[in-house]
């Protein structure tokens, strides 16, 4: 298998031909914004942890446009996929009926009525044309999805003179995580919004969620490693395990609402606390709560994952490659995600400094660091059975109008 290039022709120049050619008109406004790579943390958000992601150099672009009825319309188009048409009205999205039930017609409208209940987006809004053109393959554990969401949010805003200022990006970025928790069958990973939107190019992005700061490291590459995606297959999104994060996640945030804390990184020896809290509950005959053995095993995966997170991005600051490589090939804390353990054990024995899962329990990619005298001899071993996609880096979401 050859591994994956992008088009000659940007995404922008691609999505706004096919948005004229369906709509007979040229867009009203047009965004970009790139895919996203984890580093590591990408399931500590709710626990208030931090998440070190970077930016890709391949981007989603969305076109919008008004329409005169009441219709939504989406038109989408990818690597490895079959083009989606798809419409509905938002008394359908509301209602659960109809082309509402598709899956990107649905997570689109639902960012839009998500924009309109926020009052980002006018009461009165009605109907809309929405195109989209991604190069980011889905299945590679590049963030192809919030990609576009982040797009089309970007282009829904076009006529905010704000758009590009902090707030609004880090507005834009919540609304976008919102919508994808209610309207899409894919558990979120808020950093891939909050990173697309907000990151700063060239750079990995530490986001630490107990207080919602953005701070820049130094990007890997310049460690002497090239980054690649390395998977199965790509093509299809990876949503067999939304129900397990999101019951963990749920468990989080009751113990959240208990401690009367605003994450439970903040909660003082919290392991020990929150597991005499699930043993309290199971004392006084609560059913829902979980096995206190569960409960310590999660909240410790979630402590001991942010100081790996905590410490990596120390590592990148100060240009220690080998301290890096080696926390990211340290194994974690034990959870129940399902991980592709033997395709990151496979990526080390053929050369890289480091390989880990692309998003545990959201991928079935690895991401691997290999040094730069033998990326290629491993991408091309690799492309033989396996679909590779260089990581190079990119800038955050844009207007294209």
């Amino acid at each position: 298998m050859p591994m994956w290039n992008r088009p000659e022709k940007s995404p922008v120049e691609r999505a706004k031909a096919a948005h004229e050619r369906r709509t007979g008109a040229a867009p009203a406004h047009t965004a970009s914004a790139p895919g996203t790579w984890v580093l590591i943390g990408e399931n500590v958000d709710h626990f208030g942890g931090v998440t070190v992601m970077g930016l890709s150099n391949l981007r989603a672009a969305a076109c919008v446009s008004a329409r005169d009825d009441e219709l939504i319309t989406v038109h989408a188009e990818g690597p490895y996929t079959e083009p989606v048409d798809g419409s509905t009205t938002l008394a359908q999205l509301v209602a659960g009926e109809g082309g509402a039930s598709a899956g990107l017609t649905r997570r689109f409208a639902g960012l839009v009525q998500t924009m309109i209940a926020r009052q980002v987006l006018p009461r009165d809004t009605a109907g809309l044309d929405i195109t989209v053109v991604s190069d980011i393959p889905l299945g590679a554990g590049l963030g192809s999805l919030y990609a576009a969401d982040a797009a089309v949010a970007l282009a829904l805003t076009g006529e905010h003179e704000d758009r590009d200022e902090p707030p609004m990006r880090a507005r834009l970025a919540d609304i976008c995580s919102a919508a994808v928790n209610n309207y899409s069958s894919l558990a979120v990973l808020r950093a891939r919004h909050t990173v697309a939107l907000r990151g700063v190019a060239e750079q990995i992005s530490v986001v630490d969620y107990a207080d919602g700061s953005l701070t820049p490291a130094p990007y890997p590459g310049k460690l002497g490693v090239r980054i690649f995606s390395v998977a199965a297959a790509l093509g299809q999104p990876h949503g067999e395990q939304k129900e397990r994060i999101a019951v963990r996640r749920g468990f989080i945030d009751e113990a959240v609402s208990n401690f009367g804390v605003t994450s439970l990184r903040e909660v003082p020896d919290s392991v020990d606390r929150v597991t005499e809290w699930v043993e309290a509950r199971r004392d006084a005959g609560d059913a829902g709560a979980p096995e206190p053995a569960v409960a310590r095993r999660w909240v410790r995966f979630c402590e001991t994952e942010t100081l790996r997170s905590l410490a990596a991005a120390k590592a990148l600051r100060s240009r220690r490659g080998n301290e890096l490589f080696t926390l990211l090939n340290s194994p974690s804390e034990a959870h129940d995600i399902d991980t592709p353990d033997a395709l990151v054990h496979l990526a080390l024995e053929r050369g890289a400094a480091a390989a880990r899962p692309a998003a545990s329990g959201t991928s079935q990619a690895v991401i691997a660091f290999v040094p730069v005298r033998a990326a290629d001899d491993f991408a091309s071993r690799f492309a033989q059975d396996f679909e590779v996609v260089e990581v190079t880096p990119g800038e955050p979401a844009r207007a294209e109008d």
